[in-house]
Order: structure tokens, then C-alpha cells, then sequence
């Protein structure tokens, strides 16, 4: 996997809980914690995305069928 290295700078409280989940073993590192963190914030924006797009289309509260649906359009955008 091919990484970009960067500086960041963290609320006290942030770091503390990232430090903190590394050394309980959560995660393998402070950089592996914040790439899933930011990995969650994408995904997270993905579905916002298409969930808008399906109460756009249907006008209302998802049926089954949506949810499948979006549920197939969010698997596309995890594999990209």
C-alpha cells in the first residue's frame, strides 16, 4: 500500500483517546488509527450521499427494495 506522509496537529482530547485505543491494542498505531478515522468520515459522507439521492427519488421513507439498492451502491464505492 503506497502512503503519503503528513503532519497533523490533534485536540488534546483527540490524541489522548487515540494514544489510548493504540496502547489497548484498538489499533496497530496513531497512523492506522487517524487513516480509520478518516476512512469512517468518507463512508460515512458516502451514505449520506446516496441516502440523499434515494429520499430525492422516492420522496419518502426507504423501502426494502432502496435499502438493497443502496446497499449495492455503497458496496461499488467501498471496492473503488
Amino acid at each position: 500500500m503506497t502512503v503519503t506522509k503528513v503532519t497533523v496537529s490533534l485536540d488534546p482530547a483527540v490524541a489522548q483517546r487515540a494514544r489510548r485505543d493504540v496502547a489497548e491494542g484498538k489499533a496497530k498505531s496513531l497512523s492506522a488509527w487517524l487513516n480509520d478515522a478518516g476512512r469512517a468520515l468518507v463512508e460515512g459522507e458516502d451514505l449520506a450521499e446516496v441516502l440523499a439521492e434515494l429520499f430525492d427519488e422516492t420522496g419518502g421513507p426507504l423501502t426494502d427494495q432502496e435499502l438493497a439498492r443502496a446497499r449495492q451502491r455503497l458496496a461499488l464505492v467501498k471496492r473503488q
